[in-house]
């Protein structure tokens, strides 16, 4: 982190002060404080939080300019990047295609028989005077 805390107490009082004299001639003094201790609060958290950001962005620089020895050197590009693209396929793919179309894995395939699930049925006698009492029960409800 850069500095220290007494930047985020200076800056906290600061908007304290600017708030409270803003506002005090507007609201009661109770209000007033509150929205001040608030403005201290809020102007606390985001320098506590830029301080923070700006260390770890000159320790970023840090680190890059760091020694490293001789021995390591060697694999100084490993894990410093992602490689994102994928490998090209074709041969594998070629290979793939040719292996399913061969005349071996037909015969294993010549015993395959679809499923066959058999029919719902339904029943066709049903009674015309029972269609009709469920008829009626239905339009009572």
């Amino acid at each position: 982190m850069m500095g220290t805390i007494r930047w985020n107490l200076i800056i906290g009082s600061i908007s304290f002060l600017l708030t409270f004299l803003i506002s005090l001639g507007n609201n009661i003094w109770l209000t007033t404080l509150l929205r001040s201790l608030y403005s201290f609060l809020l102007m606390f958290v985001l320098v506590f939080l830029f301080r923070w950001v700006l260390g770890t962005i000159a320790g970023l620089h840090k680190l890059g300019s760091v020694d490293v020895p001789a021995a390591e050197t060697d694999d100084d590009h490993i894990g410093n990047a992602l490689d994102m693209s994928t490998p090209d396929e074709q041969e594998a793919l070629h290979a793939m295609l040719k292996q399913t179309n061969t005349p071996n894995e037909g015969a294993a395939n010549a015993g395959f028989k679809p499923l066959t699930p058999p029919k719902l049925s339904s029943s066709t006698t049903v009674d015309t005077a029972e269609m009709a009492q469920a008829v009626r029960r239905m339009t009572e409800e």
